[in-house]
């Protein structure tokens, strides 16, 4: 399941990828211990993880649309000093996020990748998500954030104890 999550990532979100904006990503700290791309790289694993289970259930996701919302749902926090606080980043970024996704999505998957990333903050902003693509990135994100922060502390007491096997970094693996 693994190369599959990453032949779509790869066929799906090439112009996200390959963009300017992607590489800045890329470089900018998010939660402490990762950035914003490989932040947003993680969110797109655990998502297609949770389509692949909801595909299980016969619920099916739109593919294409999980990989560029997710991709796509926190490039509005690039160059975030310019915002006035993490409470108004917090407000503001996801509209940016989605006024930047109409560029990278296919005009058919435009409103769910406009719905991800507009609504990927709920249920710290009030309006939830209209599209199960939503809903799923609502999760995978937090599901994503709590490992991020959480992998540094456990990766330091593991050491402190000289155990010899060391979580790996993509702890959210979701290969089966």
């Amino acid at each position: 399941m693994q190369e599959e999550n990453i032949s779509n990532i790869e066929k799906y979100g090439k112009p996200v990828l390959n963009s300017l904006k992607f590489r800045e990503a890329l470089e900018q700290c998010h939660h402490h211990s990762s950035t914003v791309g490989m932040h947003s790289l993680n969110v797109t694993f655990v998502a297609l993880g949770i389509g692949y289970m909801l595909d299980k259930l016969h619920i099916r996701t739109d593919t294409r649309a999980l990989v560029v919302g997710c991709l796509c749902h926190d490039l509005g926090i690039l160059g975030r000093e310019r915002f006035s606080s993490n409470s108004s980043m917090c407000r503001l970024h996801p509209i940016e996020s989605a006024d930047l996704s109409v560029f990278f999505a296919d005009p058919e998957d435009r409103d769910k990748v406009y719905d991800i990333c507009m609504h990927h903050m709920f249920p710290l902003l009030a309006a939830p998500p209209r599209t199960k693509e939503g809903w799923v990135i609502t999760v995978a994100d937090k599901v994503s954030a709590v490992g991020e922060r959480m992998l540094p502390p456990v990766r330091r007491m593991w050491e402190k104890r000289n155990l010899k096997v060391i979580p790996d970094p993509l702890i959210l693996n979701t290969a089966a």
